[in-house]
């Protein structure tokens, strides 16, 4: 199974799941999707929408190894706040889209995307790519797990 991460997944964030997620999974190389990206303000810093549109989501794909199993997979979707059995009421919905490897190949990855309307104070990230837009605005990463 692969999986591109456009966020707070990505391989060094500050948060638990990532560094648990990321133990194992092999980094295949950065990667775009087609979409938006929008940042996301909570107390706990900013993290990322990605929608439909017609621009390019920079991020990085990664393969899950032998040892990754259902269990890691179901704590993704719970700080992803993805529910398989109700993703009506879901923040994030998990989902086969198409991601093209830098001087690689196409091929289809599990993406988070955003499954509810964008809130007032989101912000556009042009360009597509978070830790560039995190760097140029001086601004803080989601760093914890959102509360239930």
């Amino acid at each position: 199974m692969r999986f591109f991460f456009y966020g707070t997944l990505l391989a060094g964030s500050a948060n638990p799941v990532a560094a648990e997620i990321h133990a194992k999974l092999a980094p295949l190389g950065m990667a775009n999707a087609r979409g938006l990206l929008h940042a996301i303000p909570d107390p706990l810093g900013w993290f990322t929408a990605l929608v439909e549109g017609d621009g390019t989501v920079r991020g990085m794909v990664y393969e899950a190894g032998e040892s990754f199993g259902a269990a890691d997979l179901a704590r993704m979707d719970a700080y992803e706040d993805f529910d398989p059995a109700d993703p009506d009421s879901s923040l994030y919905l998990r989902h086969a889209l198409p991601v093209r490897l830098d001087g690689g190949p196409a091929g289809d990855a599990q993406v988070y995307v955003w499954n509810r309307p964008l809130p007032d104070a989101s912000r556009p990230i042009p360009g597509g790519d978070f830790r560039a837009w995190l760097a140029a605005e001086g601004a803080d990463q989601f760093s914890g797990l959102r509360e239930a």
